[in-house]
């Protein structure tokens, strides 16, 4: 077991400052042997004792060891990096770049205004762009929107006949031909709804029923059999749209509310 296991295993088990601590090495583990007991308790609101009781909490003698352990982790990593296959960063990386190629950045920003001054959003997906679909669902709830979330084909469609002028409406298909979606779309754009879509394809029937569509690059063109993961780029656009909403500093405010209540929530 690596020493950063070690810290997520006890993670539970810690004080609020040990658990700082923890929090602040799981984030920079690969910079900590640049720094020292002072700095470090001065970066994470602690005190030198504190860290030394945490490293023996880990089996360590000192700080100092700590900062072997962690130093030895990076080493391994690197000597793993080399010796494995790229592919996967490859294929990630491929993923990503010809995303932001097609990401038209004004459609971006419109789609991020419309987000955050929608008074109701409805959001439709199924299958793995229903996860997809629900995934966003919890960043905009925790961000205090108002959203609605079906994934279900048949209640798609019952909830999309509840959508009225001035609702927002966002269609998740990496194809942009499913049929549910594209059915529930319809609805709601004949009751005046705004539609806009996250798709792989401009010219699907999804793109063209909506507005605004934000693209993202097919995993189907990555030359490799073995990833499968259609909802990575997506998921790249989402992280986007989610940064974006958090510059606003009210939107900002209500996520940190709503982190601190589910911490403390989790805490008892």
């Amino acid at each position: 077991m690596s020493i950063l296991e070690d810290i997520q295993n006890k993670f539970p088990s810690f004080s609020e400052k040990e658990k700082k601590l923890a929090t602040y090495l799981l984030k920079n583990s690969n910079t900590m042997m640049n720094i020292n007991i002072s700095t470090l308790a001065k970066e994470t609101g602690t005190s030198p004792a504190t860290i030394t009781r945490f490293a023996k909490k880990l089996n360590q003698k000192s700080f100092v060891d700590l900062k072997i352990q962690l130093g030895s982790l990076q080493t391994t990593q690197r000597q793993n990096k080399m010796e494995l296959n790229n592919e996967v960063y490859d294929y990630y990386s491929r993923v990503i770049e010809n995303t932001e190629k097609l990401t038209n950045q004004e459609s971006l920003k419109e789609i991020v205004q419309l987000i955050m001054t929608t008074p109701r959003i409805f959001i439709f997906g199924v299958g793995s762009s229903g996860l997809t679909a629900l995934e966003l669902t919890q960043r905009l709830l925790r961000m205090g929107l108002n959203v609605i979330s079906t994934t279900d084909s048949h209640m798609m469609l019952i909830t999309s006949s509840m959508a009225k002028e001035g609702d927002l409406v966002i269609g998740i298909s990496t194809s942009g031909e499913t049929k549910e979606v594209n059915d529930s779309l319809r609805n709601a754009k004949q009751n005046e709804a705004r539609i806009i879509s996250i798709t792989c394809f401009p010219e699907s029937t999804l793109a063209n029923l909506s507005e605004q569509t934000l693209i993202a690059y097919s995993s189907l063109f990555i030359d490799n059999q073995r990833f499968v993961n259609s909802q990575f780029a997506i998921m790249y656009q989402i992280d986007v749209i989610s940064t974006m909403l958090l510059e606003n500093e009210d939107l900002n405010e209500k996520m940190s509310r709503t982190i601190k209540i589910i911490t403390r929530t989790d805490e008892t």
